[in-house]
């Protein structure tokens, strides 16, 4: 037989070997792994100091990211991190309890304030609500603690397709101390 005729028979069944695969395809690559939760690195607190206040109780202490870019405006303190946000803040309310002060931060805004578990054995309640925002749904969840003749709250904010996987962040904000 001719050389060139078995290597160019070879060649072509190598190839029709290589375009089966690819028309019948074997397994898909696998897919890219969804990126890792935010959190928040232990160690970071922002401080609320209780007016009339000494010893243990004397603060609110909530964990906040390290590594989030941050801007302060008065008792605000926003933490981002593209499309996330966590804010804590100190809003002066007249009302007696958590539950009633974060309704009347609410007022007609729309969602639902309910009653939240205490937290560092304060009263606390809790408003969810969306929002859009350049035509992307987003939620919100602002929990408020009762701390004397202010409500100390947490507010955590991502767009509603992240909300749930992000959610951490949030939780290990309400691991409050004081």
């Amino acid at each position: 037989m001719n050389r060139k005729l078995v290597g160019s028979a070879v060649v072509g069944a190598a190839l029709v070997a290589v375009v089966v695969a690819l028309l019948w395809g074997g397994d898909d690559p696998p897919a890219a792994a969804p990126p890792p939760s935010p959190s928040i690195t232990p160690g970071k607190l922002e401080v609320y100091r209780l007016p009339d206040a000494d010893g243990p109780g004397s603060a609110i202490e909530i964990p906040v990211p390290s590594s989030w870019a941050v801007s302060r405006d008065k008792e605000r303190a926003s933490y981002r991190q593209g499309d996330l946000l966590l804010e804590t803040d100190r809003v002066p309310i007249t009302q007696e309890d958590a539950l009633s002060g974060l309704q009347a931060v609410a007022g007609r805004q729309g969602g639902t304030v309910a009653e939240h578990a205490p937290i560092a054995d304060r009263d606390a309640a809790e408003w969810d609500y969306t929002y859009e925002r350049d035509g992307v749904p987003r939620r919100v969840t602002v929990v408020g603690l009762g701390a004397g003749d202010a409500l100390v709250t947490v507010r955590f904010e991502a767009p509603a397709a992240e909300f749930e996987r992000s959610r951490g962040v949030l939780d290990e904000a309400l691991k409050i101390r004081g």
